[in-house]
């Protein structure tokens, strides 16, 4: 029981800071161009995602973190 408690909790969390991090940034760049069609607004925030992400996939072979990952030890795995 005490396992999936754990892995609830680095759920949420993940969700938090994930959550806020999208509407500081999507939320400010929308408003901003409040006078521009919705849909042109995301299909632009879209395309920069798909760049950068097939970006980063093709430059450092799967990478998508850009090789920042591979300086951090990884933790000792969960019970």
């Amino acid at each position: 029981m005490d396992q999936y408690i754990i892995y609830l909790g680095f759920i949420v969390a993940a969700y938090a800071v994930i959550a806020n991090d999208v509407i500081q940034t999507l939320g400010t760049f929308i408003i901003s161009n409040a006078n521009v069609k919705w849909w042109l607004l995301w299909g632009f925030a879209g395309f920069i995602l798909t760049v950068t992400l097939v970006n980063g996939w093709y430059i450092n072979g799967g990478d998508v973190s850009y090789g920042r990952l591979s300086n951090i030890p990884l933790p000792d795995p969960m019970p």
